[in-house]
């Protein structure tokens, strides 16, 4: 299972190698990269999103994609709290795998207003 860790409103780049059965790296392009964030798996709805079909997931060559979360994707969302994410892998418009984890969001002291005003 991933695991990412971050303060809530922080700007993290997080990167992640897609590998074949025999444990190399995956050389095929995909159709898209979902990166989707919930609160729960069973959630309708999610908090926020990433794909590779907008940009917001890049390959960065040998099987190895990255994707960066920003201040705007935490801002509103509760902490500490532990979100379930997946990221998963289309081609020809099927899932071709999927992997799970859990993104724990930790408290933050110096909120967004607290750089912009400087209060």
């Amino acid at each position: 299972m991933m695991e990412i860790s971050m303060a809530r409103g922080d700007l993290v780049t997080n990167s992640f190698v897609v590998r074949d059965a025999d444990k190399n790296p995956y050389t095929e392009s995909f159709d898209n990269i979902y990166f989707t964030v919930k609160r729960f798996a069973d959630d309708k709805n999610y908090k926020f999103q990433k794909r590779l079909s907008d940009g917001g997931i890049q390959s960065v060559g040998d099987g190895e994609y990255q994707f960066t979360i920003r201040p705007e994707d935490t801002d509103g969302l509760d902490f500490p709290f532990d979100y379930e994410f997946d990221i998963e892998l289309v081609t020809e418009g099927k899932i071709k795998k999927t992997y799970c984890g859990i993104l724990h969001l930790e408290k933050e002291v110096t909120h967004h207003y607290n750089e912009v005003t400087g209060t």
